[in-house]
């Protein structure tokens, strides 16, 4: 990590040179103060395999000749913005002001407070004092190779995130801050959860063995920017003395912090705070940094929540299944048994009709265990002769007035067979609910490039009324009197295939289902 010893030097004036050097040891002289480099003008060219000679300093000091040069203001330009520049000015005209102020310069000394010899400047000198209160040479901060480095480490940790599973998120989230905190040279860093009300610590990298604790919001800096999603950087603030009541009370030191806010669907869900018990100034590259660390970890725990969530739903489908499967069920076994008992005690019209009340029920209980099903929509394909299907999945479907007709060569396709048969049947029994008992239905292909790129499905009913022509695979909806999970079965079994299903009128409802792109080929006669 580079620390920011280094005072610069912008002219081509040698003796301000040698005051600025003067004025330097005045303050921080010893081998620990910080080192003066001087530059003139044209050290400050572009072609400097894309370094910055300003890059490592902590301040910069400039003549207000130099300031008006285009290499100079664009340099000082690129300088963070906790870096300031002091300007030496001989003559204060107002077009040297505006070159100045053009320049970005933070501070001006006049050259009439100079000395006129350097070896009489001191810390009371005005340049010696205004370089005490502008620069801070002992505050620690990442350079432009340390930065590079932490991206790398982000762009790493952002692949190892994104592929992690439920329960190696904790793990994986403080090895990423492990990794971070160790090329940052932090000390801890700490992921806080909202949790009525308070912000719980989640995950955490503390080397130093500390337990961090619950914390109102109100106990981070500057609630009001996280809460508009801002960050939040501050410097450390000195061991040092305070009144209370007159008495001399000491106040320990306060770590150098960058709080970034964990934001998911456009609400605060906790913030992830970044420590260094070592004075520090945070550049703003830094700051993005953690930024975006941030933002993975939000992700990350946003995307295992919304798993845990859909686990908790496929659990409760499981156990619905469960009672379908049984307390359903049973009873409906009971009623058929003795209604077959009942057949020759039971006028014909009677019988049919609570013959086919109860096939309904038995369709209606496959079609809610099918919705049910969590990751088994569809099982092993293999290439399916699409009109024997159709045919087996017609003699499945009670309608002896109804006709079907398979027009033209469909083709084979690669598919679950029992899926497509369930589709099918749906499709057909769909047909039947809406266009009648003598409903006509026509299965026939689809052509694309010379081959078969799907089928349709369309009957002579009175089609799909316009107020659903949008919603007819949603479940629950339907014009007749069914439950409207028929065509929401259809559109996951679909879906599964990777195909795709669209509904228009044409005489009719017609639905037309296209095949992905390897299955086109399958199924070409």
């Amino acid at each position: 990590m580079d620390r920011r010893t280094v005072v610069a030097f912008v002219g081509e004036d040698p003796s301000a040179s040698e005051r600025v050097s003067r004025a330097v040891d005045a303050v921080w002289g010893g081998p620990r103060g910080p080192e003066l480099r001087t530059f003139v003008p044209t050290d400050l060219d572009d072609d400097r395999d894309g370094e910055d000679p300003l890059n490592e300093t902590c301040g910069v000091v400039i003549t207000a000749a130099a300031a008006t040069e285009d290499r100079v203001t664009e340099r000082l330009a690129a300088l963070p913005s906790n870096v300031p520049v002091i300007a030496l000015v001989e003559d204060a005209t107002t077009a040297t002001v505006r070159s100045l102020l053009a320049a970005g310069v933070d501070d001006a000394v006049d050259a009439d407070d100079w000395e006129s010899d350097p070896d009489e400047i001191d810390a009371s000198h005005p340049l010696a004092e205004r370089l005490a209160s502008r620069l801070d040479p002992d505050r620690v901060r990442l350079g432009n190779e340390d930065v590079a480095r932490l991206s790398e480490v982000l762009l790493d940790a952002g692949t190892t995130l994104m592929s992690t599973r439920t329960d190696e998120v904790g793990t994986k989230i403080e090895w990423t801050m492990e990794n971070v905190g160790e090329h940052a040279e932090l000390d801890r860093i700490v992921c806080y959860r909202e949790e009525d009300g308070q912000f719980v610590p989640a995950y955490g990298w503390c080397p130093d063995g500390s337990e961090p604790k619950p914390r109102p919001f109100e106990a981070f800096p500057d609630p009001e920017k996280l809460s508009t999603f801002g960050n939040v950087a501050r410097g450390s603030v000195p061991a040092g003395n305070a009144d209370g009541d007159g008495d001399a009370v000491r106040v320990a030191e306060s770590p150098a912090t960058v709080h970034v806010p964990l934001v998911v669907d456009w609400e605060l869900s906790g913030i992830v705070a970044f420590e260094s018990t070592d004075p520090r100034a945070w550049t703003d590259d830094e700051v993005d940094l953690y930024r975006t660390l941030g933002d993975l970890i939000a992700h990350t725990i946003a995307r295992n929540d919304r798993r845990k969530a859909l686990r908790r739903q496929a659990e409760q489908l499981e156990q619905f299944s469960a009672v379908v499967s049984h307390d359903l069920r049973n009873p409906l076994n009971v009623i058929s048994g003795y209604l077959s008992l009942s057949e020759d005690e039971l006028a014909p019209s009677r019988y049919d009709a609570m013959s086919g009340a109860v096939d309904r029920m038995e369709t209606l209980i496959d079609d809610l265990l099918m919705l049910a099903r969590r990751g088994e929509t569809i099982g092993e394909t293999e290439p399916v002769p699409i009109a024997a299907v159709a045919e087996e999945a017609w003699g499945s479907v009670r309608a002896p007035d109804a006709t079907l007709t398979i027009a033209g060569e469909v083709g084979r396709v690669e598919a679950d067979p029992g899926r497509l048969r369930q589709a099918l049947e749906n499709l057909f029994r769909n047909a039947i609910d809406h266009g009648g008992p003598e409903v006509s239905i026509e299965v026939g292909p689809i052509t694309a490039d010379g081959g078969v790129g799907g089928m349709y499905v369309a009957d002579d009913g009175p089609g799909i009324p316009v107020e659903l022509a949008d919603t007819v695979f949603e479940s629950g909806v339907s014009s007749a009197d069914s439950s409207g999970i028929g065509l929401a079965i259809v559109d996951r079994i679909v879906d599964a295939h990777e195909w795709d299903i669209e509904a228009r009128n044409d005489d009719g409802a017609v639905f037309e289902l296209t095949f992905g792109a390897d299955a086109t080929r399958l199924a070409s006669p």
